[in-house]
């Protein structure tokens, strides 16, 4: 037997073997639909998975339902950092887009509320437990007028002072320049003057009253604004106001509604306020206006921000302990058994084969390629017992 003799088998059995398994992994995919000859159907068409489509998505809900997404893998999950971490950033950006259209939610509010009455919508004695809560709360707790402010616009407080004397100068300024100033303090002077007794009505070092009295008063104008102009009046005035300011934070709010009171005749002092007003028009009640809306909601953006961190932290602890208590009946609701089906089920059988093949293709090359070994080892076997006998 020669070369060429001995080669056969093997490469024949490699060919064979090859191909064989080739078919054999096509056949799990095509043909896609039944082909007839007439009125009979060709055996194993369609291809394995589309003809079982069913039972494999059924499988695979199964597989995902029991092994993958089960109660307590969702479970452990929730309770990774990184899933906190996400909460908390998306509780954050609901939190900036509540502060960013809080200012438009009370104009509705406002706007839907205007023509009812303040006694169809709140109750008297909702309203009185509210208010004696909100007091026992400020009188326990000692609330200052500092606690309520934002820490962002307390350090910005020296600021804000600044610019605040530099206003009261400016309109200081404008109010001693203007004619009805000089022409006021002339006139005082004047009548000091004139009614002194020690002064001639007529001349003094030949001038009229007047004229003397203008000559003062444009002197006196003039000091004040080279007074309020010096740096070191300003830096007076700013010392000042922020004394004022310093001591008006450190206040009690209890003490600024109530001086000298108690707990309860101040609830009822609150109280009889809301309740004289229960019978008027809501967008008539002086809270309503526009610039008090505006103001309250600029302490409500304040007061979240102030207590953004406590907010974000104990919302999204609250949500996943709801979460980790509803998961049975949120899981059971889902049902993501019957989810998986029916995706599965809705996919056209091209993309269910990409899927697959996307998963195993590299395995089913390595199949072809074995049934290829395997045919070209049987092959040479045969070499191997011709030469035996």
């Amino acid at each position: 037997m020669n070369i060429i003799q001995l080669l056969v088998p093997p490469i024949v059995g490699g060919i064979i073997g090859y191909f064989t398994n080739y078919v054999a992994i096509k056949m799990l995919f095509k043909p896609r639909k039944a082909i007839y000859l007439g009125r009979w159907k060709l055996p194993f068409t369609p291809g394995l998975i589309p003809s079982k489509r069913e039972k494999l998505a059924l499988s695979i809900a199964k597989v995902v339902k029991e092994n993958l997404l089960t109660e307590e893998t969702v479970r452990k999950r929730l309770n990774e950092e990184r899933v906190k971490k996400s909460i908390e950033d998306l509780i954050n950006k609901g939190i900036d887009r509540l502060i960013e259209s809080i200012q438009e939610y009370m104009e509705k509010i406002a706007f839907s509320v205007a023509d009812k009455k303040l006694f169809e919508i709140i109750n008297i004695t909702d309203v009185e437990k509210a208010v004696y809560r909100l007091i026992d709360h400020l009188y326990e707790s000692r609330t200052t007028v500092k606690d309520i402010i934002p820490e962002s616009l307390l350090k910005r407080k020296k600021k804000i002072v600044q610019d605040l004397t530099f206003k009261i100068i400016e309109v200081a300024q404008e109010r001693l320049n203007s004619d009805e100033f000089l022409e006021m303090i002339t006139e005082k002077i004047q009548s000091f003057m004139e009614n002194s007794g020690k002064i001639p009505d007529i001349l003094i070092f030949k001038k009229p009253v007047k004229a003397i009295a203008t000559t003062i008063a444009a002197r006196i104008v003039k000091t004040l604004n080279e007074t309020i102009e010096s740096p070191t009046f300003q830096e007076t005035v700013t010392t000042y106001i922020l004394q004022i300011t310093d001591s008006f934070l450190e206040k009690e709010i209890i003490n600024l509604l109530d001086k000298g009171g108690d707990k309860e005749s101040l609830s009822r002092k609150i109280t009889a306020i809301i309740y004289e007003n229960f019978n008027t028009s809501i967008g008539n009640l002086p809270f309503m206006k526009e610039e008090t809306c505006q103001l309250i909601a600029c302490w409500i953006k304040a007061l979240i921000e102030k207590n953004r961190t406590i907010l974000v932290e104990t919302t999204s602890s609250k949500l996943l302990q709801l979460i980790e208590k509803e998961l049975p009946v949120i899981m059971e609701s889902i049902d993501i058994e019957s989810l998986v089906v029916e995706k599965v089920n809705s996919l056209p059988i091209e993309e269910v084969e990409g899927i697959i093949l996307k998963l195993i293709n590299e395995e089913l090359k390595y199949i072809t390629l074995l049934g290829g070994v395997l045919g070209f080892i049987i092959g040479a076997f045969q070499d191997i017992l011709f030469f035996v006998k």
